[in-house]
């Protein structure tokens, strides 16, 4: 394939109907990495049916897990380098631009990578039943028909069965549990921090890290496919005294999608 002729990092997203297009909770990550970084970059939006294809042409190497191409993903034309993975994608950026805001520190790599398998059983989990008939609706038909066949294949049954009526104020109920164990697990530093690092209670630009980044994709994702205004929301934000309003709130100064 012939690469566009750019300085500029080109960032790989899947489109979709919600405001400023951006949603998933994984390419949020290297969003957020690339805004907080300030490195320049511009976003190309693939629709799940050409993941696979731009991948293999980028030289991407597939992933052993049964999803073989996934996104977030990049290309560097300053190096030549292309990459899937939001957690790969920060470590080159870390190392290849060193002036930039560090988001996975060496002696914090361990933990960041644990963390992410803490966060998906803790809270992602628990979200995805209530999520993914709602994301079906927001895709582009090319998607959407894709999205449906993929995850009907791994749950066993229809999207739609994932969450019956009857059965979200029990998983609801989950998801309000699984926010109140990772305050927890903040909570235990004792200093009323916001960010995993420190901070304050304020938050501190300085102490973002990629874990921090993780939550924040995953509660932007809920608002985005919600939408501001819904129940769903408003119940979210309203969890553990506020705390993830605040949370997101302070992550709003990378939240760009103009690009």
């Amino acid at each position: 394939m012939t690469l566009p002729d750019t300085d500029s990092i080109i960032f790989y997203d899947i489109p979709s109907s919600v405001p400023g297009s951006a949603w998933s909770p994984n390419t949020w990550k290297t969003r957020f990495a690339l805004n907080y970084k300030g490195i320049p970059y511009r976003t190309e939006w693939v629709e799940y049916t050409e993941i696979a294809s731009l991948l293999t042409s980028l030289g991407v190497e597939a992933s052993p897990s049964p999803i073989s191409f996934t996104l977030p993903a990049i290309y560097d034309p300053r190096t030549g380098t292309a990459m899937m993975d939001s957690l790969k994608i920060a470590r080159y950026l870390d190392e290849t631009y060193p002036d930039t805001p560090v988001l996975l520190p060496p002696d914090t790599r361990v933990f960041q990578h644990a963390f992410q398998d803490a966060l998906l059983s803790a809270v992602h989990m628990k979200l995805i039943p209530l999520l993914i008939c709602a994301c079906v609706t927001k895709l582009n038909p090319p998607s959407e028909a894709y999205f449906r066949e993929a995850r009907e294949v791994t749950f066993g049954c229809t999207v739609e069965e994932l969450s019956p009526p009857e059965k979200r104020p029990e998983q609801w109920d989950a998801v309000e549990k699984g926010f109140g164990v990772l305050a927890s697990w903040v909570e235990t530093a004792g200093d009323d921090r916001l960010l995993l690092t420190g901070g304050g209670p304020a938050g501190d630009a300085s102490r973002v890290r990629h874990a921090d980044i993780s939550i924040a994709g995953l509660l932007i994702w809920v608002r985005a496919i919600y939408g501001e205004e819904s129940e769903e929301w408003r119940r979210v934000k309203s969890f553990d005294g506020g705390r993830w309003k605040r949370f997101l709130d302070f992550f709003e100064q990378w939240a760009d999608t103009s690009r």
